[in-house]
């Protein structure tokens, strides 16, 4: 092959590649997922060395626990998304894909709220305080809801 081709195709892979790494970049943006943080890693902003250090593996044994609930979660959102943009609609099948989106959901909320308590019990009463704040932060946001007054 000649030098031409073989840049070409460099030059095409490295495109490739630059896409890829801003896609990342840009979705983890837009989507308020910061690089490195997994689900509940928000729980350790806040807390001292010695703490981190007694959770984070804990958190990665149960983040590959919970593998297989994510991807039911996944697989069970595609099939609604998939009934719902279906050709010919089914209002009976939406209804149960809903459930079971719901089902999975139950699943991995239920299972994160476990590893929650298992990581208070680590904390001290001021980092749980924080847990709780972040909580309380996390959820207004989600809900669009208004800040209360502060004191």
């Amino acid at each position: 092959m000649s030098k031409t081709v073989w840049l070409s195709a460099l030059l095409v892979f490295s495109i490739g590649l630059n896409l890829v790494f801003v896609g990342v970049v840009i979705g983890r943006h837009v989507f308020g997922m910061p690089p490195g943080r997994p689900h509940l890693e928000w729980m350790m902003q806040e807390v001292s060395d010695d703490t981190r250090k007694k959770v984070r593996s804990s958190m990665r044994d149960h983040m590959r626990a919970v593998r297989p609930d994510r991807r039911n979660l996944r697989e069970a959102q595609g099939k609604l998304h998939e009934s719902i943009t279906a050709e010919d609609y089914d209002e009976s099948r939406v209804i149960e894909r809903f459930a079971e989106v719901r089902q999975a959901t139950g699943v991995l909320q239920t299972s994160m709220h476990e590893q929650i308590v298992k990581n208070l019990r680590e904390y001290k009463p001021e980092e749980r305080m924080q847990v709780l704040r972040m909580m309380t932060r996390h959820e207004r946001r989600d809900h669009r809801k208004p800040a209360p007054p502060e004191g």
